[in-house]
């Protein structure tokens, strides 16, 4: 990178101002040093690329080999200043940034071109920098399209139309590639929730899976560290799953919800698997509201169940056998629904005891414990669901393609970069940019100070 000094001076009012008006005269001045410190930058390294090639101006010396190739004749030496052409970046995150880009002549084929627009990752007829579409698209992953340009205008000063952005989902989702061999050896919760979306009244699904790679302590607060491995839209599991169904995860947990329940039986007959503990009694309220039981009456076997579950001083085989009792009183009282429900469930109700990873610890018990409910994906599900619940009906490749953007947005930071071509962060690099400041009050001219 080239070292390029920029000498600035600006010229302020020394009137007496209050706090608010400084704030405002320095957001006037914000508003228009960026572009002017990114069009100088451009120009000056250009010039200073310019005359390490091609030596300095009016000299006929001897040149090096250009960075570049002649676009006609592939030549890469022998090439003569050409002035400059205008080139304006409209969208930028520093609003409208107009330069010049410095061009070239071919002395073999008197091709003129400008080398630049490639050396600084322009693409032809590009008038938006990746960097503001990635902010762009990042604020319209947490709201509405039109209330996001409305963000970006008020704050960025840019204006950018809602279609635009729409645009710039749909042409970077295609590139997205979600990494299902990170479920192996690793647990994987598997969720779905309803999206307004398609053709059916009722919406479709939106199946989601992530995969746990740890869990570790930050600010004296657990966090997980999850990866989404497999998403679809308007899919069955069968469909979203395909990939995973390649992969070896050390456990899964899920829901009752029975298109997931009996895909990942069918699918992971040898893996072991866990039922939410968390809906497993929420759920067993609608199947003894079939039974015919009232709200209060199924309070009371629910309660039963809770205490079964997390009672602190049940061993795993008399919890298994307290629940077994369960499932057979209920049956003998008639209660059918609630006993196939929990019936179907109790195999997979105490694997997070059984076959623990290590990864939490239950203090009651002093014994190690895995992964029991869906509460960490459930946890992206209402983020998904309050950003997709907008009062429209969604085509399903667009709300695909949005939540597969933002997942990667919140989930793989990394691929969000490269997809973007977004630089790496800039606190290592920031020591080489050197800021002085320096201010000087001198009276106007021509005024009288005697």
């Amino acid at each position: 990178m080239p070292k390029v000094e920029i000498h600035l001076e600006i010229s302020v009012p020394s009137d007496r101002l209050d706090v608010n008006q400084v704030m405002a005269l320095c957001q006037e001045i914000h508003m228009l040093l960026g572009p002017a410190l990114v069009a100088s930058y451009l120009e000056a390294s250009q010039d200073a690329v310019l005359e390490q090639v091609l030596g300095p101006k009016w000299a006929d010396g001897p040149q090096s080999q250009a960075p570049w190739t002649c676009p006609q004749c592939h030549s890469e030496q022998g090439f003569k200043r050409r002035g400059s052409r205008p080139r304006t970046l409209r969208k930028s995150s520093l609003g409208r940034v107009p330069f010049q880009l410095r061009q070239v002549t071919c002395r073999r084929c008197e091709s003129t071109f400008s080398p630049f627009s490639e050396w600084f990752g322009l693409e032809p007829y590009q008038v938006s920098t990746t960097e503001f579409q990635a902010k762009a698209v990042q604020v319209a992953c947490q709201t509405s399209y039109a209330r996001s340009v409305a963000l970006v205008r008020d704050l960025a000063h840019v204006e950018v139309s809602a279609t635009a952005v729409h645009g710039w989902v749909q042409s970077q989702s295609e590139q997205v590639e979600l990494d299902a061999t990170q479920a192996d050896d690793r647990p994987v919760i598997l969720d779905a929730t309803r999206v307004r979306a398609g053709s059916n009244k009722r919406g479709c699904n939106l199946n989601l899976a992530i995969a746990i790679e740890r869990r570790r302590w930050i600010g004296g607060r657990p966090q997980l560290e999850t990866h989404p491995v497999c998403f679809g839209v308007g899919q069955t599991w069968a469909q979203t799953g395909q990939a995973l169904t390649r992969q070896r995860p050390a456990r899964l947990v899920y829901d009752g919800d029975e298109d997931v329940t009996y895909w990942a039986q069918s699918a992971f007959p040898d893996t072991p698997q866990q039922r939410c503990r968390w809906h497993l009694v929420g759920q067993l309220y609608r199947h003894l509201w079939e039974d015919g039981l009232n709200k209060r009456q199924a309070r009371t076997w629910m309660d039963r169940l809770q205490r079964i579950l997390h009672h602190p001083a049940y061993s795993v085989p008399r919890a298994r056998a307290e629940v077994k009792a369960l499932i057979l009183q209920l049956g003998e009282l008639g209660l059918d629904h609630g006993a196939v429900y929990l019936a179907g469930a109790e195999p997979y109700l105490f694997t997070y005891r059984q076959q623990p990873d290590g990864m939490f610890f239950d203090e009651r018990r002093q014994e190690p414990l895995a992964i029991s409910a869906t509460s960490p994906v459930e946890r992206h599900m209402r983020e998904i669901n309050r950003r997709t619940d907008v009062g429209a009906r969604w085509r399903i490749s667009g709300v695909a393609n949005l939540i597969r953007l933002d997942l990667i947005r919140r989930f793989e930071p990394e691929q969000w970069r490269s997809l973007w071509k977004l630089p790496q962060p800039l606190s290592a690099s920031l020591s080489d940019v050197k800021l002085h400041v320096g201010v000087s009050v001198r009276s106007p001219p021509n005024v009288n100070t005697t």
